[in-house]
């Protein structure tokens, strides 16, 4: 599969923002981040891949293929894919941020939002993988009713340790990917090798054989 492209947006990274790659899931509109420009470098596309993969993210040649956790299993998804093709106007269109659910989302950050910053280690993206719902919805609401995200001085190391990680891990796989080929080139040259030097004994032999007349 080609390298896919993932639409980038702008998260809180610590007490700044930073460009982020987003999937979003093609069953539940659940979306997950990878933070790729922390510094001077931008990590490609595929490391952004192998990131929501080793989240158990399952991610499609397109974003109508893109399912979180949740639902990466087929049968988790069954039930609303065939809703989805009774009702397919109305299942393009992620539903809104309904007044339960905001004061649901209220309640949890009641509880993990300490003074002007979340107690650790919660953030927007653990509440929202906590109760299920998209990421945007959880910074509308604390935006809204309790301030700045502020910062998480454990999770932001965590951020930058699996960005290094997820780096580390795709730069050893171009690493052997190039080696491979590499091992595969010098194999062939030395089996073309073998067969020119099988050629020279046979000349060396009739040589020999005309000399020795």
């Amino acid at each position: 599969m080609t390298d896919r492209t993932f639409p980038e947006v702008s998260i809180p990274y610590g007490d700044k923002t930073t460009k982020a790659m987003q999937i979003t899931c093609d069953c539940c509109g659940g979306v997950a981040y990878f933070p790729h420009q922390t510094g001077l470098n931008r990590k490609p596309p595929s490391a952004a891949t192998q990131h929501f993969q080793n989240k158990g993210w399952v991610v499609g040649n397109s974003p109508r293929k893109d399912f979180c956790p949740i639902h990466a299993s087929p049968s988790k998804r069954k039930g609303q894919i065939a809703m989805a093709d009774t009702t397919a106007t109305i299942a393009d269109k992620p539903r809104d941020l309904s007044r339960e659910d905001r004061r649901i989302i209220n309640d949890k950050l009641d509880e993990v939002y300490g003074k002007e910053a979340y107690k650790s280690p919660w953030t927007d993206a653990a509440v929202a993988k906590d109760l299920g719902v998209p990421r945007d919805w959880v910074s509308q609401v604390r935006e809204q009713f309790f301030g700045p995200a502020g910062s998480n001085p454990l999770f932001d190391e965590f951020l930058t340790e699996t960005a290094r990680i997820d780096a580390a891990f795709a730069a050893y796989a171009t690493s052997c990917a190039a080696a491979e080929k590499a091992a595969a080139a010098q194999k062939q040259a030395h089996a073309d090798l073998s067969k020119q030097m099988d050629s020279f004994r046979v000349l060396a032999r009739k040589v020999e054989r005309e000399i020795g007349r």
